[in-house]
């Protein structure tokens, strides 16, 4: 019986660490001043030193990560834009506003789901998991937004791209949820 119990401890262990541990195939990314967030090791961090990046219509960009690896066409990528709130406000509201005219920014918009997100540091957000098009002439692309507030009411807009064959969106919800705010 005990070689039985601790067989099964150990399995749950060797498989939580798979997902949730150091071998979830994630770096931690520290070097920005007010957040970290964990990263795919085999993604690589887009330096903006030949303005290859859009300026976002407000705010900044604090990271950009791409996939080297192409899937359907398409490189996986992560962008965190920030911007200083001029009232205070929840990372829920925050998101959640940003996403209400989600529909008329895009060609084509289709919301496929919006629920509470939990971050590893215990804050709460939310999470939109929509599906769009930019343009008639771009590919349908899945997009998950989230968003935190950090100390001095600085706002992080983080949004993850994948192609929109991807139908299991755990493994990204878990990228978002790493976001956190430095002390």
């Amino acid at each position: 019986m005990k070689k039985i119990f601790f067989t099964f401890l150990f399995l749950i262990f060797t498989l939580s660490s798979c997902f949730w541990g150091e071998g979830d195939g994630l770096n931690l990314y520290d070097k920005a001043k007010d957040f970290s967030i964990r990263v795919p090791k085999d993604w690589e961090i887009i330096q903006n030193k030949d303005g290859i990046l859009p300026k976002p219509r407000s705010g900044d960009i604090e990271l950009a990560v791409s996939s080297k690896t192409e899937k359907d066409n398409f490189f996986n990528n992560l962008l965190v834009l920030s911007e200083k709130l001029l009232i205070d406000s929840s990372a829920s509201e925050y998101i959640t506003s940003a996403n209400l005219n989600s529909e008329n920014e895009y060609f084509e918009y289709k919301k496929i789901e919006e629920k509470d997100l939990t971050f590893t540091d215990s804050s709460k957000s939310k999470i939109f998991i929509f599906e769009a098009r930019y343009n008639n002439s771009t590919k349908k692309l899945k997009f998950l937004q989230t968003a935190n507030i950090c100390k001095d009411r600085k706002a992080f807009f983080i949004t993850l791209a994948i192609p929109s064959t991807i139908t299991d969106y755990k493994k990204y919800e878990y990228i978002l949820s790493t976001f956190n705010c430095k002390k």
